[in-house]
């Protein structure tokens, strides 16, 4: 009997020292992450800092088919972030990596530590963007909307500047 797989979307975002690297440790762990499969990967964008300290942002998403559950899977991320010595110090600060759930399939999760779909993700082009170059017709459980016309939404209201593709 196969196990259902579900479509997991993964906002990733570096915007302290090498930016690059630590983005592609966190492609190379993800692979080894045992219960995800087929990975697909947005550009790179860089964005400016939205309510978080430091430089410009590099920003992706990457989705993937998915087997463990979603506490599972926010477990093997936080494991990655602290790899790359992601610090917790404080809210806003800059960050070597940032790896955040987006979606896991149509899943509506509200529970303490863990709220999907990713609750602010509509409100920002640096996951919007790339998110659409991946999956533009893929509907928001939530809101009942595809990543496109959430984008169109977000762009109408003049907030998607400052994304800007660079790998």
């Amino acid at each position: 009997m196969s196990k259902i797989m579900n479509k997991v979307f993964i906002g990733v975002g570096s915007n302290l020292g090498d930016r690059t690297s630590y983005l592609g440790f966190a492609k190379k762990e993800l692979l080894c992450v045992v219960g995800l499969k087929d990975p697909h990967y947005s550009p790179v964008y860089e964005t400016e800092p939205v309510a978080v300290e430091g430089s410009p942002f590099l920003n992706a998403v990457w989705s993937f088919e998915a087997d463990l559950s979603p506490l599972d899977l926010l477990e093997k991320i936080q494991e990655i972030e602290t790899k790359a010595n992601r610090r917790r110090n404080k809210p806003n600060e800059a960050r070597t990596l940032d790896l955040d759930i987006l979606f896991y399939g149509d899943q509506i999760i509200r529970e303490p530590g863990m709220i999907l779909p990713h609750p602010r993700l509509h409100e920002r082009a640096f996951v919007l963007v790339p998110l659409c170059d991946l999956a533009p017709g893929f509907v928001h459980p939530v809101l009942k909307k595809t990543i496109r016309v959430l984008l169109n939404e977000l762009s109408a209201k003049g907030k998607t500047q400052g994304v800007k593709a660079v790998l």
